[in-house]
């Protein structure tokens, strides 16, 4: 398997959705994990989940606007730091800000949509 790499830490296979591979995540949401990359100190950012086909959001509990089914959501995990603390920290990420931030027990929802601000805990 061929790794195209996106951005300096993410390749598109982070980004695919586990059930049939679809992979159209938006180069916006993976700059913006960018730059949430930085203010976390450079810690790495595991990819949960990223883009989903319509079967497969239904087969997690996503709600059918997903913004996974865009490709423009990621949930993450930074292992150094609390859910929390990563939400706090991509509130300054300006393409955040204006998107979608939900706090779970254990990740956070990030993503670019259009009509944000949303929030949100789960």
């Amino acid at each position: 398997m061929i790794r195209e790499q996106l951005t300096d830490h993410f390749c598109r296979s982070e980004f695919e959705c586990p059930c049939c591979g679809k992979d159209n995540v938006s180069l916006r949401l993976v700059q913006a994990l960018e730059k949430l990359r930085e203010l976390c100190g450079d810690q790495p950012i595991h990819v949960n989940s990223g883009v989903r086909c319509v079967e497969w959001n239904h087969k997690v509990g996503g709600v059918p606007t997903s913004q996974h089914i865009m490709g423009r959501a990621a949930d993450i995990v930074v292992r150094s730091h609390e859910p929390i603390e990563v939400a706090e920290k991509a509130e300054k990420v300006a393409e955040f800000r204006h998107g979608g931030i939900g706090v779970y027990d254990t990740f956070v929802h990030v993503d670019v949509r259009m009509d944000g601000p949303a929030r949100w805990e789960g």
